[in-house]
């Protein structure tokens, strides 16, 4: 018994005689990629097996029609006639031609189309038509595309609830911190051991709040703001965050040092509080010794890369990425303060920058944290 492979090729051997052809539709027949052999007039020669099984077609419905004919005209596209008369016109391929079409069978497909005028030794020209599906790699960009717009979407409407959020928090806090101040100072020690302990708390528990809102704020702000990139020469940057941070700097007795620094285009004022916010890391995690901070930048073909070097308590590897999450502290608010955001700020404005910023640290050994800038 043949089966229908064999009869097909046995065929074919007799519309294309010879060793060389029944070796060419053999190979033809084996890829994976839907073909079309066409001779000059634009009839089928040859439609391989990847081809029928792929828009569901025998070859008797291919082979010797004009190709604008098959599937009642479905393959009658603008985009292909004018990309079969330039592969007739001359020998150099034409590639890579993104095309958009529905068939009854198989529904919309996207393929890339690739023609090449090919000339056998003996007989006439003919044209290799090669077809390549890319409907599923299609299907898979436009989800992520749709994936990535609800992502901004949903980014942004985050960024605005926690502006408005933290900003509105503001008033009523403010009332609270105030009446509770006035309260300790009009009725400290007229009142018995327990009830100063209280108030003490709630005074307490007021000034973090509205430290952890404004920072909060802060955070949000950063997505709700945008403002133009313009030369912005680091160096001033440093001198303006050592500037602010001058009693911080004398009160710890540190050293902040830097090497030559470069203009790169930035916000001028994300810019500021990314430097003001790794000087002020840095000190604030000093070690028994007082605080020495390195502030340097090296080229690296299309970027800078800085670096803040200091001689610090240091942080475990494993501690790397926490560390810049928003609201995540590695220590007691008894040991140092804070409320966790100013790392979670640092990365969020290189990123916005276009940037990257981590850490290269041990602990007990010091830490360095880099970031890169847009050359």
């Amino acid at each position: 018994m043949i089966d229908d492979g064999t009869k097909r090729e046995g065929e074919r051997a007799v519309m294309l005689s010879g060793a060389p052809q029944i070796l060419a539709q053999t190979m033809l027949d084996t890829l994976r990629e839907p073909l079309l052999v066409l001779d000059v007039a634009l009839r089928v020669i040859m439609s391989n097996r990847s081809f029928c099984r792929t828009f569901q077609v025998k070859p008797e419905e291919t082979e010797g029609r004009l190709i604008y004919e098959l599937g009642d005209g479905q393959w009658n596209i603008p985009k292909l006639h004018v990309l079969l008369e330039e592969a007739c016109s001359g020998d150099m391929p034409v590639e890579d031609l993104e095309v958009e079409r529905d068939f009854a069978a198989i529904g919309r497909r996207f393929m890339v189309l690739n023609a090449r005028r090919i000339q056998p030794e003996t007989g006439q020209p003919m044209i290799l038509l090669a077809i390549e599906d890319i409907s599923e790699r299609k299907a898979v960009e436009r989800a992520l595309q749709i994936h990535a717009k609800e992502l901004e979407r949903s980014n942004a409407d985050l960024e605005q609830f926690a502006y408005v959020a933290s900003h509105d928090l503001q008033e009523p806090l403010r009332v609270v911190t105030s009446f509770t101040q006035l309260l300790a100072k009009r009725y400290k020690e007229k009142l018995d051991s327990d009830a100063d302990e209280f108030i003490t708390y709630i005074v307490d528990g007021a000034t973090r709040m509205h430290c952890l809102i404004n920072d909060l704020l802060a955070y949000a702000r950063l997505g709700s703001q945008v403002a133009e990139f313009v030369p912005t020469d680091c160096e001033a940057i440093l001198a303006d965050a050592v500037s602010n941070l001058e009693t911080t700097i004398e009160e710890n007795g540190a050293t902040v040092t830097h090497d030559p620094l470069p203009t790169v285009m930035a916000d001028r004022d994300q810019l500021s509080r990314l430097f003001q916010n790794l000087l002020s890391n840095a000190i604030k995690f000093r070690a028994a010794d007082p605080p020495v901070v390195h502030v340097s930048a090296h080229r690296n073909e299309n970027e800078w890369l800085f670096s803040v070097r200091d001689n610090g308590i240091g942080i475990d590897p494993a501690h790397f990425e926490r560390i810049f999450l928003i609201f995540q502290r590695l220590h007691g608010k008894g040991e140092y303060s804070g409320t966790g955001v100013g790392l979670a700020i640092c990365r969020k404005i290189v990123e916005h920058h276009e940037g990257k910023l981590w850490i290269e640290s041990q602990a007990g050994k010091g830490s360095t944290f880099y970031f890169t800038m847009p050359a």
